[in-house]
């Protein structure tokens, strides 16, 4: 069977799988500030 057979509901009921549309799941993850490096690196490569 290809890969293009594959349905998320088919994979869902063959393997009993339960769906999970939870949302903010990094709700409780601290914001950080961005080093100024970082911030250089993406900027010069964010075509990539």
């Amino acid at each position: 069977m290809s890969s293009s057979d594959f349905t998320l509901d088919k994979v869902r009921k063959t393997f009993d799988l339960t769906i999970s549309d939870k949302t903010d799941i990094f709700a409780s993850v601290h914001e950080v500030k961005c080093p100024p490096l970082l911030a250089e690196v993406l900027r010069e490569n964010v075509y990539l």
